[in-house]
């Protein structure tokens, strides 16, 4: 996989709120609470998406699908000769930093984004489709919101 395209995976699965809240004993205590109790001992979360993911239509539904492709990175990167870790650790560092440059701005994060959402396989189709429009949208995308720079940049 492209290292700006890990970069942005890394970067996307960063920057996603989680909605897992932290018992409130956990936080009066200070002790560090516990991994989870679904996930036995020496597994992660990913790992156990990644086994419970059969095909690539369930694997795309998991929220953890980013993750996955992550792991599967890792991989192949663990695989890899001494001299080819190392120009892939520098190149992923510079995208990594690039990335980071690039997602400060709003229109560009939400291009990541969709670029990020892209990877996930398309989920097969269960019936028709029935497509409704809008009868005031002129193209496709008419109705977003646009974001423009401020006026002394133009």
């Amino acid at each position: 996989m492209d290292p700006f395209l890990t970069a942005n995976l890394k970067a996307f699965v960063a920057q996603r709120p989680t909605h897992k809240l932290m018992p409130t004993s956990f936080q009066t205590a200070g002790d560090r609470p516990p991994r989870s109790s679904s996930v036995p001992p020496g597994a992660t979360a990913t790992t156990m998406a990644l086994c419970k993911a059969g095909t690539a239509e369930q694997m795309g539904k998991s929220p953890d699908y980013e993750k996955i492709l992550l792991l599967e990175q890792r991989r192949k990167r663990g695989q890899m000769m001494f001299l080819e870790r190392m120009e892939a650790d520098a190149n992923s560092k510079h995208a990594l930093q690039e990335v980071i440059v690039a997602r400060q701005d709003p229109g560009r994060r939400q291009l990541l984004d969709r670029t990020v959402q892209r990877l996930r396989p398309v989920p097969t189709l269960k019936g028709p489709v029935v497509a409704s429009h809008d009868r005031r949208t002129l193209w496709e995308g008419h109705d977003r919101k646009l974001n423009w720079a401020p006026l002394e940049y133009y």
